[in-house]
């Protein structure tokens, strides 16, 4: 399938600030399951826009704005050829992964940030009363189905910068953090497991309904990561993009930055994606714009 996606950002303010600082993981990975085919980013006001991957091998735009200016716009556009997932759980036989030769994938068995081990999570794990002797792909689906049977999938009872506890309180929440409860789940099983950033394509009663998601993958010593997405109990398909990949939502948020001034920030966010026709042309392309705004 290919996808042409488009995720646009506006940032107000409600007075002049005189400098600021934006940080942007929309760009998607080319890995195993999808190639980009091309990444279209316009920014305004009027600056230069540099590019770095993070030490998980995300790409990371930023930039600054240095003169007066109360607003910020964003556009992003990209073109991304997905597969469906190739691993299936039921493949997945291992009993127990040891923590021996791990090394770097012991960080996605730490808890930390929005992902405390707290006596709430202990207790839901407790719950769940996982078999430990099944195998590790059984035990990760039964764990996700666990997480999707458990909590509502409702907005507005956590915020971007919300711990798990909260909607282990309120026993309901958004995909981020359905997907870290789910990791944190996942690490208190001894399972490797870390969050993924990225987009949903959703076709419901004939319209395209999409939007930002978030996922888990769980790390298998014979077929490396693995996904489940909890919100929608499946495994990711064609239909999930993967932009970016960390321990917690806290080090893959879409955009974050800092300014200097006493105005209050408004954000706007927009994600459209639809299916299209395979591109004549294959090769990467890449454009970088600049929006025309008031300094």
């Amino acid at each position: 399938m290919y996808l042409d996606i488009e995720h646009n950002l506006w940032l107000t303010y409600d007075d002049y600030i005189s400098e600021s600082w934006v940080e942007l993981r929309m760009e998607p990975q080319s890995n195993h399951r999808q190639t980009v085919n091309s990444y279209f980013l316009a920014v305004g006001p009027q600056t230069k826009v540099s590019r770095y991957q993070d030490w998980l091998g995300n790409a990371v735009r930023h930039f600054s704005v240095a003169e007066f200016h109360n607003q910020i716009e964003v556009r992003s556009r990209s073109v991304v050829e997905t597969k469906p997932n190739s691993i299936p759980l039921g493949r997945v036989r291992e009993r127990q992964l040891p923590k021996a030769g791990l090394g770097p994938i012991l960080d996605f068995l730490e808890f930390g940030g929005p992902i405390p081990k707290s006596a709430a999570l202990k207790e839901l794990f407790k719950s769940a009363n996982l078999d430990r002797e099944l195998p590790l792909g059984e035990r990760v689906e039964r764990l996700g189905r666990f997480v999707h049977e458990t909590f509502e999938y409702r907005p507005m009872v956590t915020f971007y910068h919300s711990s798990i506890d909260e909607a282990l309180t309120h026993r309901a929440g958004v995909c981020q953090d359905l997907a870290q409860i789910l990791i944190g789940l996942l690490r208190l099983a001894h399972i490797p497991a870390r969050y993924v950033n990225g987009y949903l394509h959703v076709d419901r009663e004939g319209k395209a309904a999409s939007e930002s998601h978030a996922w888990a993958e769980f790390y298998s010593r014979e077929h490396g990561w693995v996904g489940f997405d909890p919100t929608g109990n499946v495994q990711p398909d064609e239909r999930h993009v993967v932009v970016a990949y960390g321990r917690h939502y806290d080090e893959v948020p879409p955009n974050r930055g800092i300014y200097r001034g006493a105005a209050q920030e408004t954000l706007r966010a927009e994600v459209r994606t639809k299916p299209i026709p395979a591109p004549a042309v294959s090769t990467f392309r890449e454009e970088i714009r600049e929006i025309r705004l008031p300094v």
